[in-house]
């Protein structure tokens, strides 16, 4: 509490005047921890009941009367997608959960009533086009001009002025803390993006193998008569496919937690609720197979043991993706730029302080030691 009441009066010039307020203050983080672990036990148990086998869906097309939980209670996505392409087409045989309407009731009447179709009518700047590479650049450089004639005008507040140290040092220190950011923030779009960064380039992310590896057998034990859509798992889940927690049909088993993967050797088989059981039978292409098995046996996971339920056999043993050195460069210079920001920071503080002396010659040990010569 003592060092929390020195932070606030150091930092910001405020002070707490007794310990009750302060105290309250402080209580402020456990009612949030509180409140976040409450959310996330209701999240847990949706989730929990959201898992189902894949034969509810084949159900529910024979049987127009049979309504699932998930149709009911948690499509909330579903109902906001419906209610927003309603303003442009009518859907018939929606199931449009209630609880949507307190949150877009309002911004639909508006909408319907007195806004405008599109922004741009009213607002002309925003009619610009996000493909266009001219007007983007000129977007981004007008907001860089302009934030350099700010700053340039501006001085930093009065917290800022007590709270940073003003040096060569301190700036080289916040400069590599920046550069670990962007390390660490790109080791993390490298692993997961196969937009950005192509599968065909890079090899397969982790997950995208993963998913690679149970489309891999679903085709093989298809083939040789299995029912994928009704077949039922060590866990009592469905073996194949089963529900995401918002009701999409996914793959089944331990490659369930990457069930919102997109690629694109993927995407053809889906259908409007997630993978479609008439497609996986009927529609997959030698290209999508090929593809899957490359991806499934050059996964990036070198050593790691959490690997999404794929076989780490001899295909791909000693393979090292180019994924995989990609990010991890990135992640350890990320960590090195940090480690050199914490040294720099550490040094401008204490030559602002007053206190860095630096190695006192006098007692150098060497000035003891015997000459060489």
């Amino acid at each position: 509490m003592v060092t929390a009441n020195r932070f606030w009066s150091q930092i910001f010039g405020v002070a707490f005047s007794n310990k009750r307020w302060l105290h309250f203050f402080m209580l402020f983080v456990p009612v949030t921890g509180l409140w976040m672990s409450a959310l996330g036990v209701v999240g847990l148990a949706l989730n929990l009941r959201a898992y189902d086998f894949v034969s509810q869906e084949i159900r529910a097309a024979e049987d127009p009367e049979f309504e699932t939980f998930y149709t009911k209670n948690i499509l909330l996505n579903e109902g906001i997608r419906a209610w927003m392409a309603a303003q442009d087409q009518p859907h018939e045989n929606l199931i449009f959960p209630e609880e949507v309407l307190p949150l877009l009731g309002f911004g639909g009447i508006y909408h319907a009533l007195l806004g405008p179709e599109t922004l741009e009518e009213s607002f002309p700047f925003f009619g610009y086009v996000w493909k266009d590479r001219n007007k983007m650049t000129t977007i981004l450089g007008s907001i860089c001009i302009l934030g350099g004639i700010w700053h340039i005008l501006t001085k930093p507040f009065a917290w800022a002025r007590r709270a940073l140290v003003w040096s060569g040092e301190a700036y080289l220190s916040y400069s590599l803390a920046a550069i670990s950011v962007f390390g660490f923030i790109a080791c993390c779009f490298v692993w997961f993006n196969n937009t950005a960064y192509p599968s065909e380039f890079y090899g397969p992310t982790g997950p995208e193998a993963s998913q690679a590896q149970a489309f891999t057998f679903l085709v093989r034990d298809q083939r040789l008569g299995a029912n994928v859509g009704s077949a039922q798992g060590p866990t009592g889940l469905g073996k194949y496919l089963m529900r995401s927690p918002t009701g999409e049909v996914i793959f089944g088993g331990e490659t369930m937690r990457f069930w919102d993967l997109r690629a694109p050797w993927l995407e053809p088989l889906r259908g409007p609720n997630g993978l479609d059981l008439s497609r996986l039978k009927k529609d997959i292409q030698p290209w999508q197979e090929r593809r899957s098995a490359e991806y499934m046996t050059h996964a990036p996971l070198g050593s790691l043991n959490s690997v999404g339920g794929v076989a780490t056999e001899i295909n791909a043993v000693n393979y090292v993706s180019p994924r995989s050195w990609l990010a991890t460069s990135h992640f350890v210079l990320g960590f090195f730029f940090f480690v050199g920001h914490l040294w720099h920071a550490g040094r401008a503080r204490a030559a602002a302080a007053g206190f860095e002396k630096g190695i006192d010659r006098d007692f150098e040990p060497v000035l003891s030691m015997t000459p060489l010569n």
